[in-house]
Order: C-alpha cells, then sequence, then structure tokens
C-alpha cells in the first residue's frame, strides 16, 4: 500500500509491462550512444502518514523542492546526461496530467527518459522514496528503485538525495550501455 499513488498512476498509464529490473532504453536512445542522454525529471510526490502531532507540511514541501533542485543540478552537472525541462508543474505527481500524457511530453520535448518518483514517511524516522525510469518512446520502464532512509531533517535528505542521485544516474549508464 505505502506506493499505492505511484503504482496507481502506472496501472493506469499501462505501463506494467517491463517492472522488472529490465535493461531497456529504445532504439531511438541506442542511436545516441557516446551522446548525452536526454533525460527530464518530474517532480517526486510527497505522502506523511507518520501521525506525528506537529504539522510538517511546508517543512516537507521545502525539502522535496530542495531535493528535486539537487537532484537536477547533478543530472546537470553530469555530463553524460542532458537535463530535459519537465513539461509537469509540481501538481503532475498527485493531480495533473496522465503519465501517458507526460511521457508523450518528455518525448516530444527531446527526453529519453522520463524519470518520477515519490516519497513517503512511515514513521518519526523512516521514509521511503520510489524512482522509476521509463523510456519515453517504449513506454516501458528502464528501471524502478526502492529507498529508505533515515531521519527528517535537512541533512538527511541531503545524503538521501546524494545517493539517489547517483544510484539514478548509474543504473540509467547501466541500462543504456546494455544495448
Amino acid at each position: 500500500m505505502r506506493h499505492a499513488l505511484l503504482l496507481h498512476a502506472l496501472a493506469t498509464a499501462g505501463l506494467f509491462t517491463g517492472l522488472g529490473s529490465s535493461s531497456f532504453i529504445s532504439d531511438a536512445s541506442a542511436e545516441t550512444a557516446g551522446h548525452a542522454l536526454a533525460v527530464s525529471v518530474d517532480d517526486f510526490y510527497y505522502r506523511d502518514t507518520s501521525n506525528e502531532p506537529t504539522d510538517q507540511t511546508a517543512v516537507h514541501e521545502k525539502r522535496l523542492r530542495a531535493f528535486m533542485t539537487a537532484l537536477r543540478d547533478d543530472v546537470t552537472a553530469d555530463g553524460r546526461f542532458e537535463l530535459v525541462p519537465s513539461f509537469c508543474a509540481s501538481n503532475c505527481p498527485t493531480d495533473g496530467p496522465t503519465l501517458r500524457d507526460r511521457l508523450r511530453a518528455a518525448s516530444q520535448a527531446g527526453a529519453q527518459v522520463l524519470i518520477i518518483g515519490g516519497f513517503h514517511k512511515m514513521s518519526t524516522l523512516v521514509q521511503f522514496a520510489q524512482t522509476v525510469a521509463i523510456d519515453t518512446t517504449s513506454q516501458r520502464i528502464v528501471f524502478r528503485k526502492y529507498f529508505q532512509f533515515r531521519g527528517d531533517n535537512d541533512e538527511a535528505w541531503q545524503r538521501a538525495e546524494r545517493f539517489v542521485s547517483e544510484e539514478v544516474r548509474n543504473r540509467l549508464l547501466e541500462s543504456r550501455s546494455q544495448q
């Protein structure tokens, strides 16, 4: 249940094909081997079911924005990737266009891969993050990965971002090299 929103979005878009650890980036992506991989990163969603007595919505929104900015900055700074601006506004993870429409828009903007994801705060100290990379041409999942991190302060979020960013970029490159 903890990943229900993202899984529902994937099911609605008909993207359960290739949910395993498939190493797949479309032939259009393979043609650009040796060139930067064009990636678009949509804002992630955030869900808090920790039932803490203090409303931390504003703090979580701020940390999530900082996380997304840092993730995009990491992609931009890595010469193996080209960041394609996201079609989505901040409401995309929950109330925005369908995932299929987001994939189409990302593809039309030149992105070969769309990265989506979300966070779920389970308790005071435990949070889960999920990232999914989807080939925009085939609309198949390149990979998905779940992360767990401890803490809910700026330092914990920064550590999580560095780890998630490195893992996402490495997994994309592995998928690309297996062409």
